[in-house]
């Protein structure tokens, strides 16, 4: 399918860009308009990444709640109806129609004319399944000598997935979330249920949308939020047809862009006020990116500066008094109380005597209880994202995927499982997305559907956890030498593991709600899943004849079922389906030879 570009300018309501999955199986690409108003039939948006799914999602939330104001409560109404979306709701839509032009001369969508003209970089910046120009594994000539391109709706699809996810060093921002951040998403029948379940309670009126004007909102809205704006970028138009590198559609290709930082972070004041901070030990000849002590100190007070300015500042004007008993300059009346405590710490380190040295580190320890109750839930929060973000996934800082470097069994178990464990009420299918990031390089992306959250599934779900995290050291005992690592043993619960974690998933996805916590069917459910992992591990890494085989494999199911009993019969373990599991960890180094035991 050809994509046609109307009058050169592409415009994004009418045009087909939006890959979707209707009802009865038809796949299609539609415009915004046509994603809004057939949401009822429409399955799902049905892009191959799962990272452009939740972009595209996200947007037409965005677009929703600035069309109507009680966008939440209005849908709803509408689903009671079975009725669709009407005409009229997307007036302003049509009001602005120039303004979803992603091509032409005059104003574009998500584009700063200003940037026109300037050093291009190559259109894979886009979209991270390119090679860019820091890639490790591809050449730098591929990627600046302009031999592919990408069609408009492939450049649109990845202007959004910026506003989501946006890699970020010293030159680029990230999104109003990390760029390695998660999200959960409740899944309804088609389209229309799936916005109506992931509109925020909370809709006032919009006025400033990101697609209308360059600046930046301040403060930001939900909808600014939403549909973020971190790259300011202007998208350079090929000279011939050609294919799209990305879809394969024939048509007019983008090959290069203009790519600069654009809308930074938004930060929380406890974040400004450490930055504060940081500059004003900056002003004083501190260097907080030096290894040195005297410059880690004040890396440190940044990071603890709102509780010190909250809870400390009596303990810091005492212990500064201690340590310098020489009357000092009065401090200026204007003085801000992030010069205070740059100043006054800036005295201690100068003493560098053991008293200041035991002053500084108590000043920037972690809060204790009665302090934690003064500070409010963004005070010590090292990340920027956004607290009030409906979607995503997260536990005091948002959460992320391990990184490659993990072994095979972390990726499998962890991801899903803190999923679960912090989804926040959610009722329905539920799919939880997140990217592997590498510092500036997205490698991978998962999309796992979750179980329901229920206390029975989250109770199955630790214990689980706790048991395959006990299977190498059961394994162990089983084996003439139960001291040694045994590092085949490791390995193959490793490559076990992926398998019983999607089994666990799916037998936790067909619980039935009304069955309860019944401790016998916990033990069956246990046993089910790891009595074959039990079985091939013993199969695979026992020496010797059938016999010692078989002797084996029938002590170490004695042994699992004798750890599910202790697991299930444990009195806390419902206690516990809140809490964070635990996930199959790595064998503890052994002893010394000729070590004490």
């Amino acid at each position: 399918m050809g994509f046609s570009v109307t009058q050169g300018a592409y415009n994004l309501l009418e045009e087909k860009w939006i890959p979707v999955l209707y009802g009865d199986g038809k796949t299609d690409r539609v415009g915004i308009c046509q994603a809004l108003t057939d949401a009822r039939t429409i399955r799902q948006i049905a892009a191959s990444n799962p990272m452009d799914r939740v972009a595209l999602l996200r947007f037409l939330l965005a677009v929703l709640m600035w069309c109507k104001e009680d966008a939440r409560s209005s849908l709803a109404a509408l689903d009671e109806k079975s009725a669709d979306i009407p005409e009229n709701w997307l007036a302003k839509l049509k009001e602005n129609r120039a303004a979803f032009n992603l091509l032409g001369d005059v104003k574009r969508f998500y584009q700063d004319e200003l940037l026109k003209g300037k050093e291009s970089r190559p259109i894979g910046d886009l979209l991270v399944e390119f090679p860019g120009a820091d890639s490790v594994n591809h050449m730098r000539h591929v990627v600046h000598d302009g031999s592919y391109g990408l069609c408009p709706g492939c450049c649109a699809m990845g202007i959004l997935r910026l506003s989501v996810w946006a890699p970020a060093n010293r030159f680029y921002p990230a999104s109003v979330n990390p760029g390695s951040a998660a999200y959960a998403f409740i899944e309804g029948k088609n389209l229309f249920q799936t916005l109506c379940a992931n509109l925020p309670e909370a809709n006032p009126q919009a006025d400033q949308a990101p697609w209308l004007d360059n600046e930046q909102p301040n403060p930001p809205d939900a909808v600014a939020r939403l549909a973020w704006r971190p790259r300011k970028l202007w998208l350079n138009v090929g000279s011939e047809n050609d294919t799209c590198a990305n879809c394969g559609c024939f048509g007019e290709l983008i090959t290069s862009l203009c790519n600069e930082g654009g809308w930074p972070t938004p930060t929380t004041s406890s974040q400004e006020f450490a930055k504060a901070v940081e500059t004003e030990f900056k002003n004083l000849g501190y260097r907080t990116k030096d290894k040195d002590q005297a410059n880690k100190s004040p890396k440190k007070v940044a990071k603890m500066a709102s509780l010190i300015r909250k809870c400390r500042m009596d303990d810091l004007r005492k212990a500064c008094s201690q340590s310098n008993p020489q009357p000092q300059a009065a401090a200026s009346p204007t003085q801000t109380d992030e010069q205070e405590i740059a100043r006054l710490f800036h005295l201690l380190i100068l003493k560098n005597d053991k008293s200041a040295h035991e002053a500084v580190k108590a000043l920037t320890k972690k809060p204790n209880e009665e302090e934690q109750k003064a500070l409010k839930d963004g005070d010590m929060r090292a990340k920027k994202f956004w607290d009030a973000d409906p979607h995503l996934l997260r536990d005091g800082e948002a959460i992320s995927l391990p990184g490659l470097g993990a072994d095979v069994a972390m990726h499998s178990s962890q991801f899903w499982r803190d999923a679960l464990r912090l989804q926040r009420g959610q009722v329905g299918r539920v799919t939880a997305i997140g990217p592997v990031v590498n510092k500036f390089t997205f490698q991978d992306s998962v999309s796992i559907a979750l179980p329901d959250a229920s206390d029975d599934v989250k109770s199955r779900a630790n214990l689980s956890a706790d048991c395959g995290g006990e299977l190498r050291d059961l394994f162990k005992q089983v084996t003439q030498n139960p001291l040694r690592q045994h590092p085949e043993i490791g390995a193959s619960v490793k490559l076990l593991t992926p398998n019983a974690e999607a089994q666990i998933r799916d037998r936790l996805s067909r619980i039935n709600a009304s069955t309860g916590d019944n401790a016998t069917e916990v033990k069956t459910f246990l046993h089910e899943v790891y009595a074959p992992v039990v079985e091939q591990v013993i199969a695979s890494v026992t020496p010797g004849s059938p016999l010692r085989r078989h002797a084996m494999r029938n002590h170490a199911q004695a042994l699992l079922n004798k750890k599910i009993k202790e697991l299930v019969e444990k009195p806390d373990h419902l206690s516990n389906a809140g809490t964070p599991v635990t996930v199959p960890s790595k064998p503890k180094r052994g002893r010394k030879k000729g070590g004490a035991k």
